[in-house]
Formats: C-alpha cells, sequence, structure tokens
C-alpha cells in the first residue's frame, strides 16, 4: 500500500511528507481526492518537484480512469510545462470522454503557449458544447483573434453568443447549418432561429433536416425560421412527416389496455384511466368470490378487447408534435 493511501485511511494527507520523500504516486493518488484544497497543494507539490514528475503525469493522462486523469491533467494545468502540451493537444483532439476534452482544452489556456492554438481552433467544431466553450475560452485566454468569418462564427457558437453572428460579414452557412446536428435540442433550436434571423436562401437545404428533427421545439423553431429563407410554407408540412415519431406508443397503449385495463388509457395521458383500472380490478376481485375465476376473467377480456378497439381510435388523434 503506498503512503498516499496509508495517510487518507489515518487522517488528512501530509502532503509536505510525501513531497519530501518524492513519492510521486502518493501524489498522484491524491489528485482523484474529492477535496479541491487537497488536489491544488498536490498538484502543487508535483510541480515543484519539476521534470520527474511532469514525465509521470504525461504517461499516466492518457490511461486510467476519467475520474485521476482528470486530476493528473489538472495538475498539469498547475505545473504550466511546455512538456504537457503535446499530451494535451492529444486529449484534445480525441479522447473518448467529453470531460477529459474540456479540461484539456483548459488545461492548454493556462500553459499559455501559442502553438496550441491551432488544436484549440480544431475543437471548436467538437461535438460536446462543453468542449466548445473550454476551447473558446482558452483561446480568449491567449487572446487569439479569428482570422477568416468561419472562425469567428464557430468561435460564437461555442461562446453561444447567437447574438452577435448575424453581424459577422459572409457568414458561412454551411458551417451554422453544421450544429443542427449538435446533440443538444437547444443549440439545435438556436440554429434554426438563427438562421432565419440570417434570412440566407441557402440554408433553405436545411429546413428538411430541422423539420425531421425528434425535438418539437426544433421543429417549431423551423417552421418560423425557415420561410424567412424563401422556403414556402407548403413544404413544411411534408418534411416534417418524416420526423421519427417520439409521442406516445399506440400498440403499447393497446396492449395495456388489454392485459390491466384502464392503465393504456393512462398512459395516453387520460387521468381516468388509473380510476378505470381499480375499478375493473375491485369488480373482477368481487365476482372471483362469488362465480370463481374463469367467467370474470373471460368478462373483463371481452371488455378489454372493446377498450383496445378504442384505444386505437383515440390514439389515432393524439398528435405526435
Amino acid at each position: 500500500m503506498s503512503l498516499a493511501a496509508v495517510v487518507r485511511r489515518i487522517g488528512p494527507p501530509d502532503i509536505h511528507s510525501l513531497e519530501e520523500q518524492r513519492d510521486i504516486p502518493g501524489l498522484i493518488g491524491l489528485l482523484s481526492s474529492s477535496d479541491y484544497r487537497i488536489r491544488k497543494q498536490a498538484a502543487d507539490a508535483l510541480g515543484r518537484m519539476g521534470a520527474p514528475a511532469i514525465a509521470v503525469l504525461n504517461n499516466r493522462a492518457t490511461r486510467g480512469s476519467v475520474s485521476t486523469r482528470l486530476g493528473i491533467v489538472e495538475a498539469m494545468a498547475r505545473i504550466r510545462s511546455h512538456d504537457s502540451v503535446r499530451v494535451l493537444c492529444r486529449i484534445l483532439a480525441g479522447d473518448e470522454s467529453n470531460e477529459m476534452r474540456w479540461i484539456a482544452a483548459i488545461a492548454i489556456g493556462e500553459t499559455g503557449i501559442h502553438s496550441a492554438v491551432p488544436a484549440l481552433v480544431g475543437a471548436l467544431k467538437d461535438r460536446d458544447k462543453y468542449v466548445r466553450f473550454g476551447a473558446a475560452k482558452a483561446l480568449a485566454k491567449m487572446e487569439w483573434r479569428p482570422d477568416n468569418p468561419e472562425e469567428e462564427v464557430r468561435l460564437l457558437i461555442a461562446l453561444q453568443a447567437w447574438n452577435a453572428i448575424p453581424g459577422v460579414q459572409s457568414a458561412p452557412i454551411d458551417s451554422v447549418a453544421g450544429y443542427l446536428d449538435d446533440p443538444d435540442p437547444r443549440i439545435r433550436a438556436s440554429v434554426v432561429s438563427l438562421l432565419g434571423i440570417l434570412g440566407d436562401p441557402r440554408a433553405g437545404g436545411a429546413c428538411d433536416r430541422a423539420m425531421r428533427d425528434p425535438d418539437p421545439e426544433v421543429r417549431w423553431k423551423a417552421t418560423l425560421a425557415f420561410p424567412r429563407c424563401k422556403v414556402p410554407h407548403m413544404y413544411l408540412p411534408a418534411g416534417m412527416s418524416r420526423h421519427a415519431r417520439t409521442g406516445k406508443s399506440l400498440f403499447g397503449a393497446m396492449v395495456l389496455n388489454f392485459f390491466c385495463l384502464g392503465l393504456g388509457y393512462n398512459y395516453l395521458g387520460k387521468w381516468w384511466g388509473i380510476l378505470l383500472f381499480q375499478i375493473a380490478l375491485n369488480t373482477v376481485t368481487t365476482l372471483s368470490l362469488i362465480y370463481g375465476n374463469i367467467l370474470p376473467v373471460l368478462l373483463l377480456f371481452s371488455v378489454s378487447s372493446v377498450a383496445v378497439v378504442h384505444t386505437w381510435f383515440l390514439g389515432r388523434r393524439i398528435p405526435d408534435i
């Protein structure tokens, strides 16, 4: 057992002793502590140890659990070593964990090493909004300025400064529309609204994709926005008709009503469904005491069959917005 594990068991870690003993693994073990002060003190101690600690941190930053690696990158950010930038850029460019990519962007910004700017600019295209935000903040810390309208728009989208984008001359419509694939529906809705504000007819090509979005708010924003991009209203219903159904499952409601009369209605949002279920359950229980089990069950299934047909007609009238 390492010294770090021992001191955690008997009380607060003696980071000074770990530093004096040059216990690099022990200090790295403290980087996953839930106490921010302990992580900071351990990172500072590793920084004072110099090159030997940096070499171990660089080696450990790309393997192991995410919680441990987050602490390691946090230490690398505090140490601000040129030797760590290459590892941080590799994490930013390809780590599977969005938290790791996010903290790598922040750590690169803390180093202030401008050779890493291209990696940060590339991260403005990351699929995760937190990574994009971290890259934008790191670039701002380095006082970077965009070289062209596309970089400027990507920077503003990363910062979610939507109101500033219409002021960008020659805003690249294709780059803006690319964010319609963002995992966050709020981002997609903002992008659709932005395309409507820009009013560029070239944005009409994104209309079909937005109208098929699984999120109803995005579809509604698209309905409001794309006529401003010269997309006729008559084309919008056909686009929305092809979106994946996200509402209640009609088949599921029918099955529920057949086997548990009333629960299918409740699933469809009818408050009286649970009341019908209780009535059916109490009725079958009472009749079973008088006539046995077979007759009440057959009676229940006959009523349930009628409810299944009714559920079909009822559910067909519930729109999937």
